[in-house]
């Protein structure tokens, strides 16, 4: 499991929120394996709100109607997941419970897919809905329209009525850039970026984990502040006493990104030259060539600032060696 290391910065800011009245939809972005998740649930955990976590990840609705809802189980099941909570002192549901009447009744059109979900969140407390990798909506059956929908109900929630606050999670900034234009969510939206961990804290954690100075600045130097990557160096020094395995960190990415560029031309191979000196300017590059990078997980765009990186500190020394 992913060690939780120093996000006290993002904690704070994201309670402030939360204890402020909502007013607008919260994006929470970065690149994957940031930590972005890793961070919600560490949220949930912590504040007093009712959380909503519905994982898109774990779950593909088809219909409008299915997203964000649960049928209400039995009597039976009620009562273990009542005390499974209290156990856990939890209050982090994975959807809105409705009566399987209602969500039949909301797919048959004879109920706005939405109305019930308004009158459930005003029954408690202080609501927070994160919907976490929003993005694999794509790839379920919802069209542009039906997420036009969602996100004006999530406007509705927070802006209009200040009854629920709305996190939307991630790593999928040219699908953040679309919905906000697509939905006119320009004046209704807040950012936050999930990055790179910080390298004193870094540092910090691999010299616990056994590893001496030296060789903790070299992995820190290989593959920056990057959770996953990180994880797995330390799952490998554990196994072996050493950190081989950035090496072959590396390697793979080079040779994926070889083996990508022998499908395409000079323009593409510029590009991720380019990309291993310096951040370039979104107004620089085509959006087929930006969406090529993204989609094959070479670069990263920050709607935000309008900038292009590596995906990862381990991904530009990949570039770089090309």
């Amino acid at each position: 499991m992913l060690k939780f290391i120093n996000r006290e910065a993002e904690l704070w800011q994201l309670s402030n929120i939360l204890n402020a009245p909502p007013n607008f939809v919260l994006f929470v972005y970065g690149p994957k394996s940031s930590g972005k998740s890793t961070l919600m649930m560490k949220l949930a955990t912590q504040i007093k709100n009712d959380v909503i976590l519905y994982d898109f990840r774990a779950k593909s609705p088809t219909e409008l109607h299915e997203i964000l809802t649960v049928p209400r189980p039995g009597f039976s099941e009620r009562v273990r997941h009542y005390f499974r909570k209290k156990l856990r002192h939890s209050n982090v549901e994975d959807g809105i419970v409705l009566h399987p009447n209602q969500i039949k009744m909301m797919a048959e059109g004879k109920l706005d897919p939405f109305a019930p979900l308004v009158n459930k969140l005003k029954g408690l407390k202080r609501p927070v809905l994160i919907l976490d990798e929003i993005q694999n909506l794509k790839y379920s059956g919802i069209d542009t329209k039906d997420l036009a929908q969602l996100l004006n109900f999530l406007v509705t929630l927070t802006k209009r009525l200040h009854i629920a606050h709305a996190i939307i999670v991630t790593s999928d900034c040219l699908f953040i850039d679309e919905i906000v234009k697509q939905a006119g969510l320009e004046e209704a939206s807040e950012f936050m970026y999930v990055g790179d961990l910080p390298k004193t804290n870094i540092l910090e954690w691999l010299q616990e984990e056994g590893m001496n100075e030296v060789k903790a600045k070299k992995v820190f130097s290989v593959v920056g502040g990057r959770p996953f990557d990180l994880w797995i160096s330390i799952q490998h020094f554990r196994s072996t006493g050493g950190i081989g395995v950035l090496e072959s960190l590396v390697k793979r990415k080079m040779s994926r990104v070889k083996f990508l560029l022998k499908s395409v031309g000079a323009k593409e191979f510029r590009f991720v030259k380019k990309l291993s000196r310096e951040a370039i300017s979104v107004d620089e590059v085509h959006p087929k060539l930006l969406k090529w990078a993204i989609d094959n997980e070479i670069a990263f765009f920050d709607p935000v600032n309008g900038e292009i990186y590596a995906i990862s500190h381990t991904m530009k020394r990949a570039l770089e060696l090309l």
